[in-house]
């Protein structure tokens, strides 16, 4: 089996009460029991937020609420359904009769091969989760934030919402439309002190990632190691021994969910380490386009 480094440990484990970013918040994130999400979820809940993992993956949910306690909450949620998200959002305003913090997670890698092969009907699911899914978290979870006057909404991009080549086409189609979301609602709900932001990584070593950088390099996924997938990524990397890891997403996604953000609002913060500044391409490039990777289509509909 392949396996993917476990990042809890990168956080600091010291954080005292008077550090804590998130003290008495509540946070929604969607796609939150694994990868990129329970990263995201471990960093919130030490600084002292109350946070509300939805997902569809009730085991790994429960897992993850053994090990950051109390603080926790899982939701079973289908984010393409509405009234699933509608029920995740009144669920989790009422822990406290508040809601700071929405981070809509929950990806597929989903439709993959060239433009005139593709199946309509996956098109159609891949931009269901990756962009509608979205739309729907933000308009439940801004009806309480507006009464409020405050709120944080934060969104999982992909270096793919800016550059061409990092992603198959409805891949790259959705997260180009997060970032249309992103400014709008960021002009449309500034006034009630509600920010709206970004994050774009690069490749991440997460389950789906490492399904689809052992596809784009010929690997058999099973037998495939940790630093093997570090390896491949770092070729195409323009900081010097450095991998990008679900701890540097998370890091970033408390600078844009706490405080500390300040004045940033319609931002698509880009976490690459300089890649489309430099245009590098992710190794594969065109494979994306020109041949059809079937490990990607079949696990790049799990998410994240």
């Amino acid at each position: 089996m392949h396996r993917v480094r476990q990042t809890s440990h990168s956080f600091s484990s010291t954080v005292t009460s008077e550090d804590q970013r998130l003290a008495g918040q509540v946070a929604i994130i969607t796609g939150g029991a694994s990868g990129i999400g329970a990263a995201i979820a471990r960093l919130f809940t030490r600084h002292g937020a109350r946070v509300v993992i939805a997902d569809i993956q009730p085991l790994l949910g429960e897992k993850l609420l053994k090990e950051l306690g109390p603080q926790a909450k899982y939701v079973e949620c289908d984010v393409r359904k509405e009234e699933d998200v509608q029920r995740l959002v009144v669920t989790a305003y009422a822990l406290e009769n508040r809601l700071d913090i929405y981070h809509s997670n929950a990806g597929i890698m989903g439709c993959v091969g060239p433009i005139d092969e593709i199946r309509m009907d996956e098109y159609d699911a891949t931009l269901v989760v990756n962009l509608r899914a979205a739309v729907i978290g933000i308009k439940h979870a801004v009806r309480y934030m507006k009464p409020q006057r405050r709120g944080s909404i934060v969104i999982s991009g992909s270096v793919a919402s800016v550059l061409g080549g990092m992603g198959p086409h409805g891949y790259k189609i959705a997260k180009a439309g997060l970032l249309g979301l992103v400014k709008s609602c960021a002009a449309e709900l500034g006034p009630f002190n509600i920010r709206v932001n970004m994050i774009s990584p690069g490749g991440v070593p997460t389950p789906l990632a490492t399904f689809a950088l052992c596809a784009l390099a010929g690997r058999d996924s099973g037998s495939v190691t940790v630093e093997d997938i570090e390896k491949l990524v770092s070729k195409s990397q323009v900081l010097p021994d450095k991998v990008l890891m679900d701890s540097d997403v998370a890091n970033a996604a408390l600078f844009l969910a706490s405080d500390m953000r300040g004045y940033v609002s319609g931002h698509n913060l880009i976490l690459d380490g300089g890649i489309t500044a430099a245009q590098v391409l992710a190794a594969g490039g065109n494979t994306w386009y020109t041949k059809y990777i079937p490990p990607i289509g079949a696990n790049g509909k799990r998410g994240l």
